[in-house]
């Protein structure tokens, strides 16, 4: 009998071994050379850090879910560690600031704004990497630009309105001239969204200030962008616009009173990019994780904790819902990328007067 138990102890250990083995072979299958290199040298580091706002790690909920699927796809062992942070322009000057007095960035992997990442162009801020030898199927020019800026998910310009309190199914921005939203409706202080309203490709900068004073007057307050209480508890009819709307797709997915609609006033779509700052202090862990967001379990994690995803990939949820905008008003949306950007100080220094405007109107 003891016999017995002792051979079926090993076959059992040995069957866990291989079990294990197996496990190990499935993590590394589709991970290239460059890949399982830089996940060894990741996994040394053992952390990342990441200075953002709590929306991205849905008040704590995601940091369990990236480090437990992070470790899982490429066998590592890294700790996802949040630091809060403030704005996005506000991290990427303390990067520049670290970086001008030799010291560590406050955050491994920085999330900007087209606008924001072409603003810090001239401040050489990030590290180059060989993104497409760490996934050649994903990772492509399509996605990263200069070899240094990745697009990690897609921003719309739309608005988000109470469906219990709004009859009325708007469709375009100009909607909310109409009587019925005066001083019922919220928008950013800072005009989100109106230097592409703004661009040559929209509507330019003379008609986008003239519908601005206008709208001012229509305005019953300033919002943050991820506040859908208010306008699921209807302080507020509509927020527009709504900076890309994934906190308001989210309480309607939650079962708010919560409708988001892409706009069709503006033929484009920005981006939001991850960069990695020259003086990261776990830089492989930084590029392990961003290169992370880009594989499918990366991007269902993103939409399952704020509902945003890169709209270039075929399995993105944002992608059925531009589609079907570009069908029903017949034509195809445009980049809004970095590049882009560096061509539209037209439409940002439109952004700028709307700003004046907006303040001016004493809400």
């Amino acid at each position: 009998m003891r016999k017995q138990t002792i051979l079926f102890a090993t076959l059992t250990s040995a069957l866990a071994i291989f079990a294990v083995a197996g496990t190990s072979q499935a993590q590394t299958a589709k991970m290239t050379p460059a890949l399982k290199e830089l996940a060894a040298a990741a996994d040394k580091e053992g952390e990342v850090i990441i200075k953002y706002s709590s929306n991205f790690f849905d008040g704590g909920r995601g940091i369990k879910i990236y480090t437990d699927n992070v470790n899982k796809a490429y066998g590592t062992h890294i700790k996802v560690v949040w630091a809060p942070g403030g704005s996005m322009p506000e991290i990427g000057n303390e990067i520049a600031v670290s970086l001008k007095n030799n010291l560590p960035a406050p955050t491994d992997v920085y999330f900007g704004f087209s606008r924001n990442m072409a603003a810090f162009l001239k401040f050489n801020l990030f590290q180059t990497a060989p993104w497409e030898s760490y996934d050649p199927e994903r990772l492509t020019d399509r996605i990263v630009e200069k070899d240094t800026y990745l697009k990690v998910y897609s921003a719309t310009l739309g608005f988000s309105y109470n469906t219990d309190l709004v009859k009325s199914k708007p469709e375009r921005v100009t909607d909310f001239l109409k009587p019925e939203f005066k001083g019922k409706i919220a928008t950013t202080a800072f005009g989100a969204g109106f230097e592409q309203l703004a661009a040559k490709e929209a509507w330019g900068p003379e008609k986008t200030i003239e519908f601005a004073k206008q709208f001012a007057q229509q305005v019953g307050g300033f919002m943050l962008c991820p506040e859908a209480e208010r306008i699921a508890s209807g302080e507020f009819l509509a927020f527009v616009t709504d900076c890309g709307g994934g906190s308001m797709v989210k309480a309607g997915l939650q079962g708010a009173p919560v409708r988001r609609v892409l706009a069709p006033d503006v033929p484009l779509i920005s981006y939001f990019y991850n960069a990695v700052p020259k003086n990261a202090p776990n830089p492989n862990a930084a590029k392990l994780f961003i290169t992370y967001l880009h594989s499918p379990q990366g991007q269902a994690d993103m939409w399952e904790l704020h509902q945003n995803d890169l709209h270039l990939y075929p399995e993105s949820r944002q992608r059925t819902a531009i589609q079907a905008v570009e069908k029903k008003f017949g034509f195809t949306f445009k980049d809004a990328d970095i590049a882009w950007q560096e061509t539209n100080e037209p439409g940002n220094a439109a952004q700028r007067e709307v700003v004046k405007i907006f303040r001016a109107s004493g809400k």
